[in-house]
């Protein structure tokens, strides 16, 4: 196993200060290395910031395939049901509902691992804890219904502070309730490289925000 001294992005952002270009970069990384899994025919399923490895400060890496699937050839998603904890709060709709896993279910994923990136994986403000505010506290299934509710209703994870208007759009568009009409990581990648580059430099004060 490779050693990662630096640990994940949800151990190391909310102990270092990481500017918003950096944090878009990171994003970037995440799309190519999820462009190369599904390019293999895999599916990740636990997508997220504790998943989420810092080679250096520079350079993240995709960690924990363990819930990993390989979709077969000819087929657009892996169906799964399994006994135990899942990681609902980073799951689509499909994913809750149907126990279905397209690639597209990935992309929702990377939306709220591009959330928790924004709030810089403040814990009072992850998926989970913002999702419970929401539905109000539950337990096993009634949390999986509740949840699917909510987000066939619509409702998503909100704005982080100081996020840019273009960066939240970004995200929304990875939540769309229907797979299909989610980008994919090979048409995520040049759109971050771009919000990247824009940013780079800038002061948080020039951000547009919604």
């Amino acid at each position: 196993m490779e050693y990662v001294p630096l640990g994940s992005l949800r151990d190391y952002l909310p102990r270092h200060s990481i500017g918003l270009a950096q944090l878009l970069l990171f994003a970037q990384q995440i799309c190519e290395g999820m462009a190369y899994l599904h390019a293999q025919h895999y599916i990740h399923r636990d997508l997220a910031a504790r998943n989420v490895l810092l080679d250096n400060d520079r350079l993240v890496k995709i960690g924990d395939f363990g819930l990993a699937k390989a979709v077969p050839e000819g087929h657009e998603y892996y169906r799964v049901r399994e006994d135990g904890d899942s990681p609902v709060f980073w799951y689509a709709p499909e994913c809750l509902k149907e126990y279905k896993f397209y690639y597209a279910s990935d992309v929702w994923s990377f939306g709220v691992t591009l959330y928790e990136l924004l709030t810089h994986c403040d814990s009072s403000q992850s998926p989970p804890t913002k999702f419970l505010e929401l539905i109000g506290i539950a337990q096993g299934q009634m949390t999986v219904l509740r949840l699917t509710e909510l987000l066939e209703r619509g409702e998503r994870l909100p704005r982080p502070d100081k996020c840019p208007c273009e960066v939240y759009h970004l995200m929304k568009n990875c939540w769309e309730t229907e797979a299909s009409f989610r980008p994919t990581f090979e048409n995520l990648i040049p759109i971050l490289k771009t919000v990247h580059e824009k940013y780079q430099g800038q002061a948080p004060s020039v951000f547009s925000v919604c």
